[in-house]
């Protein structure tokens, strides 16, 4: 699908980027708010990271995105796509590895991965996305933070409020449009308000006794949604 807005759907809104799924993209009136910053929480599993993936597959040519590892190396999450069906493999994606540091694994050499130190290491993901906001001058930015929930248990609330709030700002203030993943059931009310608190939106998904929905803020019914080698499917 293409980037922007189709100028043959009218029913697509101009400040949205396509999800890179493209019923979800009519349903939503043209994809995520942009600029934006999207909360999605979900099980531990695949389901939410494939939203994110797809939507940082999608990046444009005139874009970039960036995925922010905290508990996978960029080459596993790029093998994990894969086998959804999605390729993470582009010229235009770049990582933000604080995952294979605290393993000893890191890959310096690459010129698409930064390496920081481990998820707690706040000060320096922040350094990275702005050596990413001047890099991407001009252009539309895609962020994806994998997990959130990760640099939340790593860090104090208030460091992550500060950080949360000095990023959120940053990023929209350049056209970026980011999707923190947030793993269900692992955090206690007073830290998901914490981490709602900026957001633009929250995306739950479900799961329904094996069968999975999106629940969008604005729709009162939820989604059905399958994930296969294709990615996600809107049922």
């Amino acid at each position: 699908m293409a980037m922007g807005v189709n100028e043959e759907m009218p029913i697509l809104k101009a400040n949205r980027l396509s999800s890179g799924i493209a019923d979800l993209d009519i349903i939503l009136e043209g994809g995520y708010f942009n600029p934006g910053n999207i909360v999605m929480i979900g099980p531990s599993g695949i389901e939410k990271a494939a939203f994110a993936y797809h939507f940082a597959a999608s990046v444009g040519p005139n874009e970039n995105a960036y995925v922010i590892c905290g508990n996978s190396s960029p080459a596993d999450i790029i093998n994990k796509a894969s086998t959804l069906g999605i390729n993470l493999n582009k010229p235009n994606i770049s990582f933000i590895d604080c995952y294979s540091a605290t393993l000893g694994k890191a890959d310096e050499t690459n010129p698409k991965i930064k390496v920081v130190s481990g998820p707690g290491a706040l000060n320096d993901v922040s350094l990275m996305l702005n050596d990413a906001i001047k890099d991407s001058a001009g252009k539309k930015m895609r962020v994806v933070f994998d997990t959130l929930s990760t640099f939340v248990l790593y860090n104090p609330q208030d460091s992550i409020r500060k950080f949360l709030s000095v990023i959120e700002g940053r990023l929209k203030s350049v056209g970026a449009t980011a999707i923190y993943l947030v793993d269900d059931g692992v955090h206690d009310k007073q830290v998901l308000s914490l981490i709602e608190h900026g957001m633009d939106e929250t995306y739950t998904i479900e799961d329904r006794g094996g069968k999975f929905v999106m629940v969008l803020p604005e729709l009162d019914m939820p989604i059905p949604i399958k994930i296969g080698p294709a990615g996600v499917a809107i049922q």
